[in-house]
């Protein structure tokens, strides 16, 4: 009898679980594809080839609202597809941006490969990994969500130019905001320096300006932390060419002082 309760109560246990994951994954879709469909109408005159982004998260992300780490990008170099399909990219097609099977997983398998593109070569991967790990030592990936500012970059790599920049400005800061509103993350780590995400925290904080409440040096830069709601942004420098160990160190601290 004793075991029956004790399986009864767990199958319980994981039926709200995963229902819990189902609605929010759900209700991620329902609020974004019509946000994208407006995103895409937005940047249709632009006749070049383009990828189009969507946020990911690891099967693991924590459920409970005001948990967990997001970390924040400027765009992607390249992408899945350059479907401009709503359908496409919100259904169930292998080209779909959104909730993909690999999602987050696709970073540590790529990790070390030789054919293609290969993370362990990213020093923004590099950078997540380290600072993820230090809290998620088992599949650190699998905890852990990740977007972008911009989510609309050329096929051929690169970031946005100012023209196809201003074009999606607007709708991507309902994107984001979206995302973080229904993700309710911990913390926001925006690795993408302070020109590119200044707008973006403005709009996050009802269009008032942020006053960061903390500023940490390491090397020649510092980290910047803001408090919006219930959820702490913490701003530094896009990774590349920077002192990878300085730069790790300084984030644990800061991650560390919020969740604690």
């Amino acid at each position: 009898m004793m075991l029956f309760v004790v399986s009864y109560n767990l199958l319980r246990f994981l039926k709200y679980t995963i229902m819990t994951n189902v609605e929010r994954t759900q209700a991620l879709r329902n609020a974004l594809r019509p946000l994208y469909a407006n995103l895409l109408d937005s940047i249709k005159k632009y006749d070049y080839s383009k990828a189009i982004f969507c946020a990911q998260w690891g099967t693991s992300f924590p459920i409970e609202q005001n948990t967990g780490i997001v970390f924040v990008g400027r765009a992607t170099n390249g992408w899945i597809t350059d479907s401009e399909s709503i359908d496409v990219l919100f259904g169930d097609d292998p080209d779909a941006i959104f909730n993909r099977d690999d999602q987050m997983e696709w970073v540590e398998n790529l990790s070390g490969n030789m054919d293609g593109y290969n993370t362990r070569k990213s020093s923004f991967w590099r950078i997540i990994r380290n600072v993820s790990s230090h809290f998620y030592p088992d599949n650190w990936f699998s905890y852990i969500a990740w977007s972008n500012l911009c989510k609309v970059a050329p096929w051929v790599g690169g970031n946005p130019n100012d023209a196809l920049f201003d074009a999606q400005f607007q709708d991507c800061e309902q994107i984001l905001q979206t995302e973080i509103r229904i993700l309710s993350p911990k913390v926001v780590v925006l690795l993408t320096g302070q020109s590119w995400a200044r707008d973006f925290l403005k709009y996050l904080n009802r269009n008032q300006d942020t006053n960061s409440g903390c500023e940490v040096s390491w090397d020649d830069y510092e980290c910047n932390v803001y408090k919006i709601g219930d959820i702490t942004y913490i701003l530094t420098e896009h990774p590349q060419g920077k002192k990878e160990d300085e730069h790790t160190k300084c984030l644990i601290e800061l991650i560390t002082k919020t969740i604690h």
